[in-house]
């Protein structure tokens, strides 16, 4: 299975990302948790899981979900990582691909027409960074690369960001405002799902992400996987989970700063 990016902006050259390589260059970021949730979740599914990962940075969120069965891809705007080999792109170059995903592109399977469609798609982090005028086409791409009913999910900062002058957050709002913006977009909101979640992304407040939300988004809110109730047992562990008594725990036992 051969996976073809078609794009005639294969780097995202105007990006303050791109111009000042930051998160692209440090962040390789993974969440099993994470992972076991939303394998639970698309467990009725039929076929093979697919995952897309848009702003990858080093491709290790991408590289989990591969590893875990999943045909997993990842979309980078900068090509710092693919330049230098970094991280997951030494591994699996084959699922990580550069392009600006602020402009129309399609990923297909070799010598077939029609878009690949993902259960999940995901993005860490990305949203703030891309201009309010950019925002429906990233949409787009999003809807045309999802699953009826698949599932959206995405981290915000609703911080500035600054890094030696450069401002690298773009479009700096509340949870609301982007709920709204996705709505009119063709995507809608499924709040319960963040009790589902219950915390645990790829990114956020647990992991190294303070004060970011997390939106839970899909095309067609009747086909949406449902989300089970989760027990007072795995509320607990959510809660011990990635918390800072457990990460010192971590540490001190076995050195594991990750």
């Amino acid at each position: 299975m051969t996976i073809v990016l078609k794009t005639n902006y294969p780097v995202a050259l105007q990006s303050p990302d791109h111009i000042k390589p930051w998160g692209t260059k440090r962040d390789n970021s993974k969440s099993p948790r994470f992972l076991r949730k939303v394998s639970r979740l698309f467990s009725e599914e039929k076929g093979e899981l697919s995952l897309l990962d848009i702003g990858c940075s080093g491709g290790g969120w991408v590289k989990q979900a591969h590893d875990k069965g999943w045909m997993a891809v990842g979309l980078e705007g900068s090509d710092y990582s693919k330049r230098t080999r970094r991280a997951e792109w030494a591994i699996i170059p084959e699922y990580l691909f550069t392009c600006d995903v602020t402009k129309p592109f399609q990923l297909s399977l070799e010598g077939a027409a029609d878009n690949l469609k993902f259960s999940l798609i995901t993005s860490w982090e990305v949203l703030e960074h891309i201009t309010e005028s950019d925002l429906p086409q990233l949409f787009l791409n999003v809807k045309n690369h999802l699953k009826n009913g698949g599932l959206f999910i995405a981290s915000v900062s609703p911080n500035e960001e600054y890094i030696d002058g450069v401002r690298l957050h773009q479009t700096v709002k509340p949870a609301q405002w982007w709920i709204k913006t996705a709505r009119e977009n063709g995507l809608y909101n499924l709040p319960d799902y963040l009790k589902y979640f219950n915390g645990h992304y790829v990114r956020g407040p647990k992991y190294g992400a303070p004060q970011t939300f997390h939106l839970v988004l899909t095309n067609d809110p009747a086909l949406a996987p449902k989300p089970r109730q989760i027990s007072w047992k795995n509320k607990l562990l959510d809660f011990w989970l990635e918390s800072k008594p457990h990460r010192l725990l971590r540490l001190f036992i076995i050195g594991d700063r990750e």
